[in-house]
């Protein structure tokens, strides 16, 4: 039941944006929901088996700050205020008085707009669940230029890839949002944007306990989960990462005591070939000249695991592609480029001596 209303608020919390100052009498949900008992059954009525991450709307939001001191000291871990809004109706508008900081190692150094963090006061939830939904990623365009919202895009669709093959993989949302300034410094502008669930969100929704284990060798961990994870990093083209130094990898554990190994899950692929950042340079000592060469980064384990591995990605071939030929987000040539990655990929694993040689034989000892 509390799983159920936290979702149900959730999703109350996160729905599209309109300005509520076009509309000439505006309820605040809040108020509405506690002083209307019609109002708020229809509400939990509605909303009871609504999960955002499972909608594939854009979602609409608007966020106000001052942005000119975020991006004064983005380098800081520090909050600042912000107020975020978005419409359940024509006349109800729900309005959050939220912190949000800068977040992120290399895109704070790398990018004009930093990642942020949204972290909504518990004191203005609704229902005391609420509180277990408190903070959430936000990742945003790197800049303002058109490719780098394609960039976004294409992490987006990254993540989505990952959920097609895995349950435990992190679930994103599109949004549509709106910044406005309060410092009156920056011009008012909207553009994409996606959430990400957070590991305690993704661990609730899988019966799981997020895992914490320094240095943590992959040979201890969910060996059918890893390489899928394995050939997933080598799909996408993407190096960035290490789960005995948990480099953009977290772990869960399920509560099932007979299933004692975590799963390893992977985030963050700007870095990945499928995106090709302008910004992205493998490490040197990698001994690749770009992030469109790939480079097979597992650890040398069972190759039947590896090759059951294979063949499920085999089999979800036609839904992947068909994710990205829906993709009507990213434009031609962005989508055109993916796709035939993708499909340089499948021509790899699909013939058993690239496979063997690119894959199997190309494991760290």
């Amino acid at each position: 039941m509390m799983k159920t209303i936290r979702i149900a608020i959730t999703c109350i919390i996160l729905v599209a944006l309109l300005n509520p100052s076009i509309y000439p009498q505006i309820s605040d949900f809040d108020s509405l929901y506690h002083s209307d008992p019609n109002y708020r059954q229809k509400i939990d009525s509605e909303y009871k088996n609504l999960d955002i991450f499972e909608d594939e709307d854009v979602m609409r939001v608007s966020i106000e700050s001052d942005f000119k001191n975020l991006m004064k000291n983005k380098f800081k871990d520090e909050y600042q205020p912000a107020i975020l809004r978005h419409s359940l109706s024509d006349t109800v508008v729900v309005t959050r008085h939220i912190e949000i900081k800068p977040r992120g190692h290399i895109r704070r150094q790398t990018c004009y707009y930093p990642p942020l963090m949204l972290n909504f006061k518990k004191q203005e939830a609704v229902l005391t669940q609420v509180k277990e939904v408190d903070k959430m990623k936000m990742v945003v365009k790197c800049s303002k230029s058109k490719i780098n919202e394609q960039y976004l895009l294409s992490e987006f669709y990254a993540y989505k890839l990952l959920n097609l093959l895995t349950q435990f993989s992190f679930k994103v949302k599109l949004i549509e949002v709106t910044y406005i300034d309060s410092s009156g410094k920056f011009k008012q502008g909207t553009s994409y944007a996606f959430l990400i669930e957070s590991i305690d969100q993704l661990a609730d929704r899988l019966e799981a306990v997020p895992f914490e284990y320094p240095k943590l060798g992959d040979q201890h961990t969910n060996q059918d989960q890893l390489a899928i994870v394995y050939l997933f990093q080598y799909l996408i083209g993407n190096t960035d990462w290490s789960i005995p130094a948990g480099h953009n990898m977290k772990m869960v554990r399920s509560k099932d005591p007979a299933d004692d190994r975590p799963y390893v899950i992977p985030y963050d692929f700007d870095f990945a070939g499928i995106v090709n950042a302008n910004y992205a340079v493998p490490d040197a000592s990698l001994g690749i000249e770009s992030v469109r060469e790939r480079l097979y980064r597992g650890v040398c384990i069972d190759n039947s695991v590896v090759q059951k591995a294979s063949e499920h990605f085999i089999n979800q071939k036609e839904s992947i592609l068909k994710l990205y030929e829906d993709a009507d987000k990213l434009d031609k040539t962005t989508m055109n480029n993916i796709i035939q990655y993708i499909c340089e990929f499948y021509r790899i694993i699909e013939n058993n001596s690239t496979f063997r040689n690119r894959i199997l034989e190309a494991c760290r000892k």
